[in-house]
């Protein structure tokens, strides 16, 4: 009987390390996350967390450093919106050491696949969507094992955020309005292993994210120390109105610090001023509060890339992060029979598509490598007046389109279209 147990065990461990699925009981146990964010419990508004926000967890062998001990490494959890996470795949559910050996845990949001060298990318320019940047980092779970599966991880923000709270003197309507910050980092990266955030690889200007009356602007920052030549540019319409205002004025506020909101009233005056009061930092920390003066100006203000004024080319958007309710100009040259890149379609002919169009920097571009993939949804006039299998009169015209820059056939296109006009 000893001879047959021992068999038995044998044949388990087999299968074990080959990867298969054993009897729960003789696993050793889940990792129960649960997580909060430091300081609030909001990152913008809402619940601390949002349904299918999702993590990237690393496992490391306590209190040794992420490089050289990792056990699991960026394995993606996601939550229903409260302060519990779960695999997203069950399969690839963290589980402590059979051994009962203490571990460690460090954790980041928003989760990446692109990690490498345990280095998380930051790039700021499109701030569309402001949870989609705003980096959290957790490394206080220490020394845990499965007597006790619950690990609670503490997320606090590494990056700097700027709240408007803008309004009109005279109640002018505001929904053209652009705010753009001048000199400002826009790409970096932060190292997992040490916690920290590693220099500014890129500066330029960044557009905040803008409400719909803008009636509040909004904008994650990398950290700074210095604000000297830093701007903040407020363009009404096509320049109808330009206010700027130099950062540096304010002594009180002469740092972006990390985990830091500050929040600007702004009030713009037809008489060739704006006051910028209750200058405040606060929600993620408190500090102090500043009111300055921003003057009116004829100065050109900094370019909007994507605006009507000076939409993205063809070859801007296939670079390009990505970008909500943007302009792109190109030619018409085409569709595409099917949802791949290698459908494209030259010309108008019986076999072309209604459903989308292909643009190109240039007239009769007949290299696939050179258009971006449309989406014409239905219902709408762009679909209407630019398809075309009823407007084969359209080809090689040069149109503007506003829209998303997004992933569309595997590559970036644009999507959600609803607005163009004629560039010719």
């Amino acid at each position: 009987m000893k001879v047959k147990y021992l068999f038995f065990i044998l044949f388990l461990a087999f299968l074990a390390c080959e990867g298969e699925i054993v009897d729960p009981e003789l696993r050793a146990r889940s990792v129960e996350l649960f997580a909060e964010i430091e300081g609030v419990k909001t990152r913008v508004a809402g619940s601390s967390w949002e349904k299918d926000d999702a993590i990237g967890v690393y496992m490391m062998k306590s209190g040794e450093p992420l490089n050289s001990s990792v056990i699991r490494e960026n394995v993606k959890y996601v939550t229903e919106g409260t302060s519990a996470f779960q695999p997203a795949h069950e399969m690839e559910a963290i589980v402590f050491p059979f051994n009962g050996s203490d571990v460690d845990f460090i954790s980041y949001y928003p989760y990446r696949e692109d990690i490498s060298d345990n280095v998380y990318p930051i790039d700021l320019h499109n701030q569309s969507s402001q949870s989609s940047i705003d980096l959290l980092y957790s490394d206080n779970a220490k020394k845990k094992n499965e007597k006790n599966p619950n690990v609670g991880m503490l997320f606090s923000h590494q990056l700097s955020k700027i709240v408007l709270n803008i309004e009109h003197y005279k109640s002018m309507d505001l929904s053209t309005l652009n705010v753009i910050i001048t000199n400002a980092g826009t790409e970096a990266s932060f190292d997992l292993t040490t916690g920290t955030l590693l220099p500014t690889t890129e500066y330029g200007d960044i557009v905040f994210h803008v409400d719909a009356k803008a009636s509040a602007g909004e904008a994650i920052l990398l950290p700074e120390t210095d604000l000297s030549g830093m701007e903040l540019w407020f363009v009404i319409g096509d320049e109808v109105e330009v206010y700027q205002f130099s950062l540096e004025e304010v002594f009180e506020i002469n740092t972006f610090a990390p985990s830091t909101m500050y929040t600007y009233n702004v009030t713009l005056f037809t008489n060739e001023t704006a006051i910028i009061s209750d200058g405040t930092i606060s929600a993620w920390i408190d500090g102090p509060s500043v009111e300055v003066t921003a003057q009116r100006t004829e100065a050109t203000p900094p370019i909007i890339k994507g605006s009507k004024k000076t939409p993205f080319t063809v070859a801007e958007t296939q670079v390009s992060t990505g970008r909500d309710q943007v302009w792109v100009e190109g030619y018409i040259v085409g569709s595409f029979t099917s949802s791949t890149m290698n459908s494209f379609l030259p010309g108008a002919t019986s076999e072309s598509k209604a459903t989308n169009l292909a643009l190109a920097d240039t007239p009769d571009e007949t290299d696939r490598e050179k258009v971006i993939p449309v989406q014409l949804s239905s219902g709408t006039s762009v679909r209407e007046d630019l398809n075309l299998v009823d407007n084969p009169d359209k080809l090689n015209r040069k149109v503007k389109i506003k829209g998303n820059i997004a992933s569309y056939y595997s590559v970036m296109g644009l999507r959600d279209n609803k607005e163009y006009e004629y560039a010719d």
